[in-house]
């Protein structure tokens, strides 16, 4: 009996370990993205100081806002160009051509003195994070099992928040220009990673590269020359190319896609959930909260220093992460997004309560601690539910043949989103105040808690097939 379970428990390890090492590789694209958003943070107050590295001398509160909000309007952009060009050029060409704008950005950052080369700068962070946070989804979707493509797809968030991580410890203990010349080796090592593995049998299929797609499927599930393995792989390419319909005649006519293609109510409705999903992600107010972290904890007067506060929360936001890769392939998606945000209210109606009693004039000296384990404790619980399964649910429920276009459109919609969200965040804290910002995301966090139970269907353990006719049935009752 011991003998005929070892090679079992091989052969299933060698299905995954591919998978594993292309998922860990494209998020290094990931983990340099996160440290172009963590850049802000650390920085931001040193730009507007006295000390200012520019040769311009300290950046106003404006300039700092549209500092903080171009990376958005650079990935409206990059969102359109790499939708388009996952489709027509494919998701591993796309990928690399998506760590361009990051060396750029960090070229800007190393060499540009004045205040219009970091709005450059920023503009070409956007270029990558649409790259990034369009197709690095996509592309793990779609190289994964079922089983183990909701702790692949958590990846990614863990990833960028490495990155932020990354960039928060480096910028409270580096030198300006020194960080850029360190950061800047990452998107190149994603080149040199990333470089070796396969497209997606998916996007090979749907270009009728039937026999790159099964070179492709082989490697990623490890599979060998065996007789058993051979027929493995016959059945999964048939059940792939079951799912992903192409004329055999006229491939180009069926690749193109119609307004006929959104008829079906089911199409509708997934397009609808994933904007409402993107929109929860920025309204829940973290990448908010992360772009001005240092700032608002100075505001709120904590004894921290405002830096090392705010490693604090981006080591915690890596924890929250790392659960999240951990549970969720064993807990239902439903229960682990309700709770995240309901969880996640809380902790927001908690900040703002802080920030209330400060406005209002009380003495809060006695619980200075509220706003770093307030902040700490939703981020720690949006890491594990509402920022990784956005993007999870969202490459799952969209139909194959619209999954590209639809996940363009619905980051493309998370970035308009995000660029009012971070542009006007100061502007909500003085018309609103501190404590009406958090209230306001608060109830946005409530309003998914709701979205989620009675409109998002359940996608763990599922495959692709299996949501879309989920999807379909829930639409016609």
């Amino acid at each position: 009996m011991k003998e005929t379970k070892l090679p079992i428990e091989i052969k299933a390890d060698r299905r995954v370990v591919h998978q594993y090492l292309a998922a860990i590789c494209v998020n290094i694209i990931s983990l340099a993205q996160g440290t172009a958003i963590g850049w802000l943070s650390p920085f931001l107050p040193l730009l507007i100081s006295t000390d200012s590295p520019l040769s311009t001398g300290p950046v106003t509160d404006i300039e700092a806002t549209w500092i903080a909000s171009l990376l958005c309007v650079g990935a409206v952009f990059g969102t359109l160009l790499f939708g388009w060009s996952a489709d027509k050029y494919g998701r591993k060409f796309s990928l690399c051509i998506a760590a361009l704008p990051l060396i750029g950005f960090w070229a800007c950052v190393a060499f540009g003195g004045y205040v219009e080369i970091l709005y450059l700068g920023r503009i070409l962070a956007g270029l990558g994070a649409a790259g990034v946070f369009l197709l690095v989804p996509l592309y793990v979707t779609e190289i994964s099992e079922d089983k183990i493509r909701g702790s692949l797809g958590s990846f990614f968030i863990l990833f960028i928040n490495i990155g932020t991580l990354v960039a928060f410890v480096v910028g409270a203990f580096v030198p300006y220009h020194i960080t850029s010349y360190i950061l800047i080796f990452l998107p190149i090592l994603f080149l040199l990673c990333f470089m070796q593995f396969p497209e997606t049998p998916h996007h090979l299929i749907r270009c009728n590269k039937i026999e790159a797609a099964e070179c492709s499927l082989k490697y990623l599930r490890g599979y060998t020359s065996s007789p058993d393995h051979l027929n493995m792989l016959k059945e999964e390419m048939n059940s792939l190319m079951n799912q992903i319909v192409i004329r055999e005649k006229d491939t180009n006519e069926d690749a193109s896609i119609k307004w006929a293609d959104f008829a079906p109510f089911s199409t509708k409705k997934a397009i609808m959930i994933g904007m409402v999903l993107v929109t929860l992600n920025q309204f829940s107010g973290c990448f908010a909260l992360i772009n001005y972290t240092a700032q608002i904890f100075a505001d709120a007067g904590s004894d921290m220093d405002p830096n090392v506060a705010a490693i604090v929360v981006g080591a915690i936001q890596i924890g929250g992460s790392y659960v999240s890769t951990m549970v969720v392939d064993r807990c239902r998606r439903k229960v682990l997004y309700i709770v995240s945000a309901f969880c996640s209210a809380i902790g927001l109606a908690a900040m703002g309560a802080h920030a209330y009693l400060k406005a209002s004039g009380y003495d809060v000296s006695m619980i200075s601690w509220v706003p770093v384990a307030s902040l700490s404790f939703v981020i720690f619980i949006a890491s594990m539910g509402i920022l990784p399964l956005t993007f999870v649910i969202l490459s799952e429920i969209l139909p194959p043949k619209l999954r590209s276009f639809g996940a363009s459109l619905c980051t493309t919609f998370l970035w308009v989103v995000s660029f009012i969200v971070v542009k006007y965040f100061p502007v909500m804290v003085e018309v609103l105040g501190m404590h009406g910002c958090m209230w306001t995301f608060a109830g946005c966090c409530l309003f998914g808690v709701l979205f989620n139970a009675f409109f998002i269907p359940e996608t763990r353990g599922k495959s692709i097939d299996e949501i879309t006719l989920a999807m379909e049935s829930t639409s016609k009752n």
